[in-house]
């Protein structure tokens, strides 16, 4: 059983689903943050777009 669980989370099309899914609650929540402006807009949306980018990056290296 705990060789399975080891095979399923280093199985490349989980990487890839769990990644898509991480990647769709980050534009939500940019998305939110921009319908919402308040003051803070710069400090919440850097961390954000930054994440989404390291994302997306390893999302495109995953399919080479």
């Amino acid at each position: 059983m705990l060789a399975t669980a080891a095979v399923m989370t280093l199985n490349p099309l989980f990487l890839r689903h769990d990644l898509m899914i991480e990647m769709s609650r980050l534009e939500m929540a940019i998305e939110d943050v921009r319908s919402h402006p308040s003051a803070n807009d710069a400090n919440a949306l850097n961390p954000l777009e930054t994440k989404l980018a390291r994302i997306n990056e390893a999302l495109s290296r995953l399919s080479a």
